[in-house]
């Protein structure tokens, strides 16, 4: 009895650290080279200034549009991506200028022009190559029709 009572203590004492804690050896977080890479906050980028008449012989009216567009961009992209809107900067006027016509009242009533930036957001990406841009802002926004 006295033998069963001094195994049951030795395992106790082997196993109390192992169950606690203690017996194993600390851990080591585990390193990868893309958890190493600071992630960098998006780069605001200018895609242009456009002021332009779009005319509607349906219903004879004529809106005038004035805005800037800007984007971000991820910053091992920017470099080629300022070099490829410069470029493309007539591609990119005529694609704005056609996204505008063919938004709707409502689109453009909204205070967040959330319809109308993800289309342009859209739009644009695909005339792009060389990166990707992750979201457009539109500032200065005026549209007035008559």
């Amino acid at each position: 009895m006295r033998n069963v009572r001094q195994i049951g203590f030795l395992i106790g004492v082997l196993l109390l650290p192992l169950c606690v804690g203690c017996g194993g050896e600390p851990e080591v977080a585990a390193t990868d080279d893309a958890a190493e890479e600071e992630v960098l906050p998006p780069h605001e980028i200018a895609i242009g200034e456009y002021a332009f008449r779009a005319y509607d012989p349906a219903s004879n009216t004529q809106t005038r549009f004035d805005f800037s567009l800007a984007g971000l961009v991820d910053e091992k992209e920017l470099a080629g991506l300022e070099e490829e809107l410069e470029k493309k900067k007539i591609r990119i006027r005529d694609r704005v200028m056609i996204v505008s016509r063919e938004s709707t009242i409502e689109e453009l009533e909204d205070p967040d022009l959330v319809m109308f930036r993800r289309r342009l957001l859209k739009e644009l990406n695909r005339l792009i190559d060389d990166g990707k841009l992750s979201d457009i802002y539109v500032s200065h926004f005026r549209v007035k029709t008559r």
